[in-house]
């Protein structure tokens, strides 16, 4: 009866051990996060941490799935098929106010007038020498930029009955523009740091900043906020590699130019000239910035409603750093 006893201590001694240690076991492995981006600059933090083993040193196992349709991306992630992404500003705060689905932010991109990081071109032998001269011409955009086209219109004194806008993907931009399937081409780095000055003309250097907000939040990174649900471990993991990424991106920015060049073949032989974001980490976010260009896109009928843009940035308090 007492070895019967001794065994039934020993075993419930273990399971006690089990149940306390088992949720510390479980959040010391790997987790798998999906990652969705674009082929634009506004991949630079999650490249520059895959590249640079962050992910992996945070126990992030990373899976880059790239989207060439923001909206696409972003619904992907509300339905659990990527649990983190960088999206445009515009597609976050519509998704909010036609879903009610709130992306949890990190990081944000401010897309400097001073180091532009966009720009609308032509060809260098074009007769269009101001913006006003795309009346009755075609003018290539990408998706990325789909939202803002409107509020590039009003303050442009332009409108849609003027300007033929065309979207195609982010990666055909130029060679559309070159094939003369348009008259203008508005671009995103590291499309901008190619361009060759004999066969193109940039006609507007930092048109976002210029004609639509000023500063421009160009995009941000976040999560959908079921990662932090599922583990407020693995938020804080994401926090702590994309915080490393950005240092890297500031303090090394030719390292961080080389890695994207890696990765996208259209800038590979000039991205050394390629202008990156300023990328603000939590703390930094212009968040007064973000709050006006809600308020343009709503004036400009893009958002159906007024969005409060606080509820968007991660609570820290959320976060197991």
């Amino acid at each position: 009866m007492t070895k019967l006893l001794n065994l039934l201590i020993v075993l419930l001694a273990a399971a006690l051990v089990f149940v306390i240690l088992y949720p510390q076991i479980q959040q010391s492995r790997p987790v798998t996060v999906r990652f969705a981006c674009d082929s634009s600059i506004a991949a630079t933090p999650l490249i520059v941490a895959v590249e640079e083993t962050l992910f992996v040193k945070n126990k992030i196992n990373p899976e880059l799935v790239f989207y060439s349709d923001p909206d696409s991306a972003l619904a992907d992630l509300f339905a659990g098929r990527v649990e983190a992404g960088v999206f445009p500003w515009s597609t976050i705060m519509r998704r909010a106010v036609e879903h009610g689905e709130t992306l949890k932010v990190l990081l944000s991109l401010d897309y400097r007038q001073s180091l532009p990081v966009d720009a609308i071109v032509v060809p260098a032998k074009s007769r269009i020498k101001a913006v006003t001269d795309l009346k009755g011409k075609r003018l290539l955009y990408p998706p990325q930029l789909r939202d803002y086209m409107p509020v590039f219109l009003l303050n442009a004194g332009l409108s849609d009955a003027q300007v033929k806008l065309v979207e195609v993907p982010f990666s055909s931009l130029v060679e559309q523009l070159r094939a003369g399937a348009a008259d203008a081409a508005w671009i995103i780095e590291p499309l901008v740091c190619p361009i060759e000055s004999t066969e193109f003309r940039i006609l507007q250097a930092a048109a976002l900043a210029r004609y639509v907000s000023q500063p421009f939040p160009g995009a941000a990174l976040g999560y959908a906020s079921g990662l932090v649900n599922l583990s407020r471990v693995a938020a804080g993991r994401l926090k702590v590699s994309t915080d490393a990424a950005v240092a890297i991106s500031a303090a090394r920015g030719d390292r961080a130019k080389t890695i994207v060049a890696q990765y996208f073949p259209y800038c590979r032989e000039a991205c050394g000239f390629c202008r990156l974001p300023d990328i603000q980490r939590l703390n930094e976010i212009n968040r007064p910035a973000i709050a006006s260009l809600a308020a343009r896109l709503r004036t400009a009928g893009v958002l159906s409603a007024e969005l409060e843009t606080k509820a968007m940035f991660v609570d820290p308090a959320t976060l197991k750093l």
